[in-house]
């Protein structure tokens, strides 16, 4: 296949190198100028690309089979509609917008065509998230625990100020993708927050209980510059812990080795024991290249995100904000 991208930023580095492994052939990018310092390091890894300075007539153009975009966070949202109106297929980086209503408006119009139309959401296609759910598949889930802290420095300075109102939408959505791709939808039953005032614009962290639709209790813990260990972690009643931390490596325990004090070591120690290590390849940016094959094959296409389970998970983000309380 023929791809063009819209959007020559680093992320688009890494798709290029996914499509190219499996043979198909970058003829084009869409990107603000041709001699930003973006559009050399695409060229360098897609030469054959031609620049091309109008988004509309990169989507429209004759040789381009599909478009995959790769806009800054904060202008997906503005080119949904023309992203959604195409016929052709289109890979859309995470976020597709900022709030559902947005993407709901884009989805609802009637040129829109959704059927050929994926979301980002690599994590889906890493190997450790697929051994995890063929464990969900199998029953006897506990409780599950989702843990994320965003560093919140490095993103303002990354993308600005304006990106602290969105960084849950932004960042945190790819853990928030994951843990409802495996749990199904999670409903929010009693929610705290509290505005972190450390930074140039307040953010505010949640801490909540949240139920899966079986009744299987999900605690959820989103703060800014929390030095844990980020992931989720799946208990079950075969007494094995499933732990994704961070979501691109899977560790199993079961039980625990009790350490009793020793002369160098004055206290009791109690030792998870693992049992099964899962860690994704990362010769390519990890899930990128199954998702590529999903993308253009349609193998493992039903594993992508569809935009209308990107809608539920912005509708997830909102409800949570708005169930929180002081």
């Amino acid at each position: 296949m023929q791809i063009g991208i819209l959007g020559t930023g680093k992320i688009a580095v890494d798709h290029v190198a996914a499509f190219q492994s499996l043979g198909h052939t970058v003829v084009a990018g869409c990107a603000t100028s041709s001699d930003s310092p973006r559009w050399r390091a695409f060229q360098e890894v897609a030469s054959e690309a031609r620049f091309e300075p109008d988004g509309e007539a990169l989507l429209g153009a004759p040789d381009v089979d599909v478009i995959v975009t790769c806009l800054p966070w904060d202008v997906t949202e503005r080119w949904l509609p023309c992203l959604l109106a195409t016929q052709k297929p289109v890979l859309i980086e995470k976020p597709m917008a900022l709030s559902s209503s947005a993407a709901r408006n884009a989805m609802a119009r009637p040129q829109s065509n959704l059927d050929n139309k994926i979301i980002g959401y690599n994590r889906r296609f890493y190997a450790p998230v697929r051994k995890l759910s063929e464990r969900l598949q199998q029953g006897g889930l506990k409780s599950a625990e989702i843990t994320i802290s965003e560093a919140l420095t490095r993103l303002i300075k990354r993308h600005g100020r304006d990106v602290i109102d969105h960084v849950v939408v932004y960042s945190s959505s790819h853990t928030i993708d994951t843990a409802v791709y495996l749990l199904g939808a999670l409903k929010p039953v009693h929610v705290y927050s509290y505005d972190e005032k450390r930074y140039p614009l307040p953010f505010r962290s949640l801490t909540g209980l949240l139920e899966t639709e079986g009744g299987v209790p999900v605690t959820l813990s989103i703060n800014a510059d929390n030095p844990v260990p980020i992931g989720i972690r799946f208990f079950f009643e075969d007494r094995t812990t499933w732990h994704l931390s961070p979501l691109e490596r899977l560790v199993v325990y079961q039980g625990y080795e009790i350490k009793e004090p020793e002369n160098n070591v004055r206290i009791r120690r109690y030792l998870p024991k693992p049992v099964l290590n899962c860690t994704v390849e990362t010769d390519l940016k990890p899930g990128f290249l199954e998702q590529a094959r999903a993308f253009t094959t349609g193998v493992g296409r039903e594993i992508a995100a569809t935009p209308a389970e990107s809608v539920e998970l912005l509708c997830l983000v909102e409800k949570l904000y708005a169930a929180a309380t002081a």
